[in-house]
């Protein structure tokens, strides 16, 4: 029983040594090839996974020597608030009637609306502040103009802000503030 085990045993190896052998023998892949094709045609390679590389033409990068312009230099940043829209016009001689009629819900609605087109607009939270004032709510006046400060740009809008944060403060009894608002004003 031995000496068959030991030729079945024999012959699994053979075969086994003939399988690696035989495996060793099989054509090798070949490397991508490059299709030659006219001159006026990009190149192309294609490799054995299916990738397609197409190269740029060393032609069509060219070289230009870049031009730094430098902008004029200003003393005060500009916004783009959106006052110059139309709709936004509209809005604000609708708040302006409004608060001159002491229509407070009606001047703070369009102001509202007017904000949203125009939201870095000063005049928008001056009227929102000088509402908030009619309206007895002093804190909320006060925050507004400090809102609308961050972005007035003129001096007359910055001084009407600073006017209705020293009414706020003397209505809260805040004397901090009420000192930085009237050195504010004296300043401007």
């Amino acid at each position: 029983m031995n000496v068959r085990f030991s030729k079945y045993k024999q012959i699994a190896i053979g075969l086994g040594l003939i399988g690696l052998v035989g495996c060793q023998s099989l054509p090798t892949p070949q490397q991508p090839e490059v299709e030659k094709k006219p001159s006026t045609e990009k190149k192309t390679i294609k490799k054995s996974d299916g990738v397609v590389i197409t190269p740029y033409d060393r032609e069509e990068i060219q070289r230009k020597k870049m031009q730094v312009v430098i902008p004029e230099q200003r003393s005060k940043q500009q916004f783009e608030d959106g006052r110059q829209l139309p709709a936004f016009k509209k809005l604000m001689q609708k708040t302006q009637q409004a608060y001159t009629q002491g229509k407070w819900n009606e001047a703070e609605a369009a102001a509202l609306q007017a904000q949203r087109l125009a939201p870095q607009s000063a005049e928008t939270f001056l009227y929102l502040a000088l509402v908030a004032q009619k309206k007895n709510k002093p804190a909320n006046a006060e925050a507004l103009a400090q809102r609308g400060l961050s972005y007035a740009q003129s001096n007359a809008m910055k001084k009407q802000l600073w006017q209705v944060i020293l009414k706020a403060a003397q209505q809260q009894k805040d004397q901090k503030m009420i000192q930085q608002a009237q050195k504010a004003l004296k300043s401007l």
